[in-house]
C-alpha cells in the first residue's frame, strides 16, 4: 500500500520540533506514512503571522507558562526522549536552517537533521556562533568550509525564505506543523490525533 504523505515543518530552533522528530521514525513505520521534511524559518512565521512562542505570548500568565513547562517533562518522560534544554536559547537558526536548504535533496540531508537537532537539544550548544558551529559540523562529519559557502549561495538563502511564505500560505504559524494534504495539525500533542485519523482513513478505503 501507498505510504501517506505528511509535511512536516520544523525549526531546529523549536524543542517541541525536536520531540516531534524523535518520534517520527517508529509512527511512520507502524502507520506506513511519508513525512516530508520541510525547513522554514520560525522567526519569520512569527513575524508574517503576529504569532509569539508560549514563554512570550503567555509571559503574563505564570501558572500558564508552569503549565506549558510541565507538559513537556511529562512528553519527556512518557517517550523516553533524551533531552537538555539549550541555556543559549533562543539560538539564531539562520545558518543552521539554511543548511537544511542545502542538503534537502541530497543523500546528507537526515544525517544533517539530526545532528542539528542533537548539538541543538541532547547535547545542546550555540550553532547561531560560527566557531561553534564549524566544530560541531566536524565533529558530525560534514565539511564546514562547504557548508558555509553553500549556505552563502542566494539561492539558498531565497529559498528559506520563500519556503517559509508558502508555509504561512498554507497555514502554517508554528513549529512543529504536519499538513496531511490541507488539513494541519500543530504541535507535538496532535501527532497521535493524526496518527490515528490517518489509520481510520485507511482502513475505510
Amino acid at each position: 500500500m501507498k505510504p501517506t504523505d505528511v509535511d512536516f515543518y520544523f525549526d531546529f530552533g523549536s524543542p517541541n520540533a525536536w520531540l516531534a522528530h524523535a518520534l517520527l521514525p517508529k509512527i511512520a513505520e507502524r502507520s506506513n506514512i511519508h513525512f516530508h521534511y520541510q525547513p522554514i524559518l520560525l522567526g519569520g512565521i512569527f513575524q508574517l503571522t503576529g504569532n509569539q512562542p508560549p514563554m512570550q505570548a503567555f509571559a503574563q500568565a505564570p501558572s500558564k507558562v508552569k503549565w506549558f513547562r510541565r507538559e513537556m517533562t511529562r512528553f519527556i518522560q512518557r517517550h523516553r526522549i533524551p533531552f537538555v534544554f539549550n541555556p543559549h536559547f533562543p539560538v539564531n537558526t539562520l545558518k543552521i536552517m539554511r543548511g537544511a536548504v542545502l542538503f534537502q535533496d541530497s543523500s546528507q540531508f537526515m544525517p544533517y537533521v539530526e545532528a542539528c537537532f542533537r548539538h541543538m537539544w541532547v547535547d545542546p550548544k550555540d550553532l547561531s556562533d560560527e566557531t561553534t558551529l564549524r566544530q560541531a559540523l566536524e565533529d558530525s562529519g560534514f565539511d564546514s568550509e562547504g557548508f558555509l559557502r553553500g549556505i552563502a549561495d542566494p539561492d539558498i538563502k531565497s529559498s528559506l525564505i520563500r519556503a517559509t511564505d508558502e508555509a504561512v500560505a498554507r497555514g502554517v504559524f508554528g513549529a512543529p506543523t504536519f499538513l496531511l494534504e490541507d488539513e494541519l495539525y500543530f504541535g507535538k500533542e496532535q501527532l497521535l490525533e493524526m496518527e490515528g485519523d490517518i489509520r481510520s482513513s485507511t482502513s475505510q478505503a
